[in-house]
């Protein structure tokens, strides 16, 4: 069980990370440096790895439900992952939007869109390395 978790977990992550990245770095990159410029006063500089320890913390998590739950392919891995990270970041959104300046009512429907698909790829890719690992 631990060996199906570890690469679940793997495969989750890396394949959250390059959906993300294209979606709020690519599609919605200037967006999101216009949102920088207008609350630099409140930004440090990203450390990377925090990003990817996070990123591995959810997918352990998404991964452990996952075999729990015997998802073990790629649709309702997918099916899955959309829900559960679309109520874990609307949670999120809605607890930032009231205690934020900077997180706004305008940006959360694209962080739930953006996320909720990274959620579904990340959560499919996981669901498919469990079957695989029957």
């Amino acid at each position: 069980m631990e060996k199906k978790i570890i690469f679940g977990a793997l495969g989750g992550t890396v394949a959250g990370m390059i959906v993300a990245s294209a979606i709020f770095m690519g599609l919605l990159g200037g967006m999101a440096e216009q949102w920088m410029k207008d609350n630099q006063a409140c930004l440090v500089e990203m450390n990377p790895m925090f990003w990817i320890i996070a990123s591995v913390v959810q997918s352990v998590f998404i991964t452990i439900l996952f075999v729990k739950l015997n998802i073990d392919n790629f649709r309702s891995g997918a099916i899955a992952g959309a829900w559960m990270t679309f109520f874990m970041i609307l949670w999120y959104g809605l607890f930032n939007v009231s205690t934020f300046k900077a997180y706004t009512w305008g940006w959360l429907p694209y962080d739930l869109v953006g996320n909720t698909i990274t959620g579904a790829i990340a959560g499919g890719v996981i669901g498919l390395i469990l079957g695989k690992m029957k």
